[in-house]
């Protein structure tokens, strides 16, 4: 009797184990599609052990148990644990594989600083939205969202601020929207909003609000951040069907609206379109110009108003057009060479040409200086020491005639970056000019800090001193100022007589502009500054000629 209830009890758990066996396998079924097949024939030979366990169990109870029943027993318990083990193990591993799928699927399909959709989603979004309006005949809109000055926050806090920032621009903009729309991370500073089921006006409307939510300050820390955006407006189907051109288009929209003053929104357009167009075959034939180092540098003369001497030159490219019909102006292809990475092979071959130029000046006894402007993304180069290395000694020119013109705002962008390509270019002996000064954010901590340093007044300061005494007043300030700290100042934009008697009178050390010169080729220049260092004071003359006479240069430190 003892060995016959033993037997039922071990016959009754593995039954149990089997039963229990059925739902995870059931539940894999529903998991692993790939296999399903292979589970169901195992989920069937469950359902017939289970069926074979019964008989045994029922027999047992109307028969005496042997001593071989009670192996059996014990065997088909051990089987029953083994076969939910497998079960329900198999179902913890699938289930663990899938959370691992769902989390490498979320982080390829999310921005992993703002916990947004990414591109990819987008797209899928803006597929699904337009397969739902062709059925619902509706109306799609896409915007693209870019913070202005985000880059400025960024340089100037450090990266901590800006991705903090770019977390707390989504809940602001989720309280703009409704919830069957969607916010995605586009790239960078830029978001992305699909709008299914709009009318124009009602997108307008949510382009307002989203304007205003990001015009209120960001507290991040202590400090107040102040921000403002520009989007971009494309329609389904008005302004495409697919979503590649949906985007293309309102990125040019986006553009339009960060060139237009005043504006925070811009609806696309077909004559945007061909603008783009331009802007791209512009880029194309400026990166093919520099693979054929097509440009050229003009010079013009810097005049001392102390020596009454032309004391150097700042070199200024320029870019041929290909019809040969004069040239196109930096203003059209420099921040095009800025936006698209082009501007440091611009700017190394820019240098290489100057460096040839002033070692060609320097074998026929002509020791002219020559100034060279570098732009923000090549000053936080590290290459760029080594590289103006590199050309000193390949030219053999002296360091002392080389100056590297830098913008107020290269050195705001990134201080400890732009101070460390500083100071190893004040390490070779060249000399560094502070441009456009006046219209940046320059504090007098940045400017005792450079080595052998001039500023260079802007020419929009110049221009308008005559009639504008706020611009004249900060003229003669800037002067003052680097008098005060040892500076030489150099005003650009002098194109009047007016003003360049002016700075003689407020003692202003050298001049550069039109009035005197403008920027000419090599050998153009030569005979120029011959004119001028022969002629009388050119604020004593009307139209500025003179004698032209032998080449009389010093060899000034700039």
């Amino acid at each position: 009797m003892t060995i016959k209830l033993v037997t039922i009890i071990f016959v009754s758990i593995g039954t149990i184990c089997i039963s229990i066996a059925i739902l995870p396998t059931r539940q894999i079924c529903g998991l692993e599609r790939k296999h399903r097949f292979a589970w169901r024939c195992l989920g069937a030979l469950i359902l017939l052990f289970l069926l074979g366990y019964l008989y045994y169990g029922g027999q047992l109870l109307i028969r005496p148990a042997r001593i071989h029943d009670l192996m059996i027993s014990i065997i088909m318990m051990a089987g029953g644990f083994f076969v939910i083990l497998v079960a329900r193990l198999s179902l913890q591993t699938l289930e663990g594989i899938k959370k691992i799928a769902d989390r490498e699927r979320h982080r390829a399909l999310h921005d992993e600083l703002t916990e947004l959709p990414n591109r990819t989603l987008l797209y899928e979004r803006i597929e699904q939205a337009i397969l739902e309006a062709q059925r619902d005949e509706t109306t799609i809109a896409i915007m693209l969202m870019d913070l202005n000055r985000f880059k400025e926050i960024n340089d100037t806090l450090g990266h901590f601020y800006g991705d903090y920032l770019l977390q707390m621009i989504a809940p602001r903009m989720w309280e703009c929207i409704r919830q069957a729309d969607t916010i995605a991370r586009f790239g960078g500073d830029e978001f992305a909003v699909v709008l299914p089921g709009v009318e124009l006006e009602q997108v307008i409307n949510i382009a307002e609000k989203i304007t205003r939510a990001m015009e209120e300050p960001f507290h991040i820390e202590g400090n107040s951040l102040s921000i403002d955006v520009s989007i971009g407006i494309a329609l389904y189907p008005r302004h495409g069907t697919d979503s590649d051109t949906l985007l293309q288009h309102a990125d040019i929209a986006l553009y339009a609206a960060k060139k237009t003053s005043g504006a925070f929104y811009s609806i696309y357009n077909a004559e945007l379109d061909d603008h783009s167009m331009k802007r791209l075959m512009f880029t194309v034939e400026l990166r093919e110009a520099l693979k054929k180092e097509q440009l050229v540098l003009h010079y013009q003369p810097k005049y001392s108003l102390v020596s009454r001497q032309v004391c150097g030159v700042e070199a200024l490219v320029r870019w041929p057009r290909a019809d040969g019909k004069g040239l196109t102006a930096p203003a059209d292809f420099i921040p095009i060479a800025e936006k698209t990475g082009l501007i440091r092979l611009l700017t190394y071959q820019v240098l290489e040409k100057a460096f040839a130029q002033a070692a060609e000046w320097a074998k026929r006894d002509i020791f002219l200086p020559v100034a060279i402007n570098i732009s923000t993304k090549v000053l936080h180069d590290l290459d760029l020491p080594g590289h103006v290395k590199t050309l000193l000694e390949k030219w053999e020119i002296d360091p002392g005639t080389i100056t590297l013109e830098i913008t107020e705002s290269s050195m705001v962008a990134d201080p400890a970056l732009a101070f460390k390509t500083i100071t190893a270019l004040g390490e070779l002996g060249v000399h560094l000019s502070i441009d456009d000064f006046g219209t940046g954010y320059s504090s007098l901590a940045l400017l005792k800090r450079l080595p052998g340093c001039e500023l260079k007044i802007d020419k929009s300061l110049v221009i308008n001193m005559i009639k504008n005494q706020n611009d004249l007043t900060i003229v003669q300030a800037s002067i003052d100022l680097a008098r005060s700290m040892s500076l030489q100042v150099v005003a650009e934009g002098v194109e009047t007589r007016e003003a360049l008697e002016k700075l003689t009178e407020l003692h202003c050390e050298m001049a550069q502009g039109f009035y005197l010169s403008p920027p000419l080729p090599a050998e153009e220049v030569l005979a120029r500054i011959a004119e001028l260092n022969a002629g009388p004071h050119p604020a004593k003359t009307a139209d500025n000629r003179g004698v032209i006479a032998d080449l009389r240069l010093t060899q000034p430190t700039i």
